[in-house]
């Protein structure tokens, strides 16, 4: 039973496996641990394996991953390939993992290695951009010549030659200075976990076009497919009718969103640090989650229970006891992180 479960879902198993290893690699990085695999392989590379023919090579490999050739590829098969939708596949994800990587690093804010650079860069270190975006790039590319090219030999070159440069172009980063190596395998792991699910959303948009062209003589198939899609799509169009009825209809909800507001400001003026910053986001979504919540509670003993009656009111009042109770811990955390800064 196990065994099937884990081959059913081994994917999924291989995402969550990956953004543990992420979170291991931020604890040390936010404590400013100096890895040890970092400090080994930084000997190793820099001390023994560089010299002037390795470095041009190195650069070269490096700049296949660089924003010009990737928009390159992705303008040609946006141009070239008749099915549009896999350019676009392609073009959406270069574009999400761009700004997924620069999101990180802002949030992260771990300095780059100093002192044995080849090239010069900016910014800041994990993960590495080079690494998690062509991990992401050439990932799916990969996936997708796997999928949909029937020529074997084709399939097992593309392959093989894409998979070959996703490693060399993370080992370019270290080789050239500009990066650890817990910034490249971090950016490895991210861009894994975030491949696995977006190569299921390309999976579904390309399958359908396949059935649409084909004219397949099960019908019944493409209605349920898109029966699918649209309830995907339906489940955030009813979640965001939902937050915009509680917004109109619940006080409390104003004033949650106006401390977050607050709070937002408060952290951009005093520079509070990533972990203070990923703290006050878990407590603004527990607190309006546990609102919401609490709406929908009331909501629903409202319509089983229409007359007064006692257990109807323990109900409303645990919910309600919730959201207090979260927003109570709240404020002590969030005096906890300012007040310090204010009075410094």
């Amino acid at each position: 039973m196990l065994k099937r479960v884990m081959e059913k879902n081994y994917k999924w198993i291989i995402a969550f496996l990956c953004l543990i290893i992420v979170l291991m690699m931020l604890e040390d990085i936010f404590e400013n641990e100096q890895m040890s695999l970092d400090m080994f392989v930084y000997r190793l590379v820099i001390l023994n394996l560089r010299s002037e023919p390795l470095t041009v090579i190195m650069k070269v490999i490096t700049n296949l991953s660089s924003a010009y050739v990737l928009i390159a590829i992705t303008v040609g098969m946006l141009l070239f390939l008749k099915n549009k939708k896999i350019g676009l596949c392609v073009a959406s994800n270069l574009m999400i993992t761009t700004v997924l990587n620069q999101v990180l690093k802002y949030i992260i804010q771990r300095p780059r290695p100093d002192g044995y650079r080849l090239v010069i860069e900016s910014g800041y270190s994990f993960p590495s951009g080079h690494s998690m975006v062509s991990m992401a790039f050439y990932g799916l590319l990969i996936y997708l010549i796997w999928k949909m090219v029937k020529n074997k030999k084709i399939k097992y070159i593309a392959c093989g030659m894409l998979g070959i440069l996703i490693p060399l172009i993370g080992f370019s980063r270290i080789y050239l200075g500009v990066h650890y190596a817990s910034d490249v395998i971090g950016g490895f792991a991210i861009a894994i976990a975030y491949l696995i699910v977006f190569a299921n959303i390309t999976k579904s948009i390309l399958q359908l076009e396949k059935e649409k062209k084909t004219n397949m003589k099960n019908k019944r198939k493409i209605v349920e497919l898109r029966k699918k899609r649209k309830k995907l799509r339906n489940s955030f169009k009813y979640a965001f009718e939902g937050i915009g009825e509680a917004w109109k209809t619940e006080q409390n909800l104003k004033i949650h969103f106006i401390i977050m507001t607050l709070v937002i400001i408060a952290g951009i003026i005093f520079n509070i640090s990533a972990m203070e910053w990923i703290v006050c986001l878990l407590l603004f979504a527990i607190v309006i989650s546990l609102e919401l919540i609490n709406t929908a509670i009331e909501t629903t003993v409202d319509i089983a229970m229409p007359d007064i009656n006692e257990k109807a009111k323990y109900a409303k009042d645990i919910a309600a006891g919730a959201v207090l109770f979260s927003a109570i811990i709240s404020i002590i955390v969030g005096l906890i992180i300012f007040l310090p800064k204010i009075f410094v």
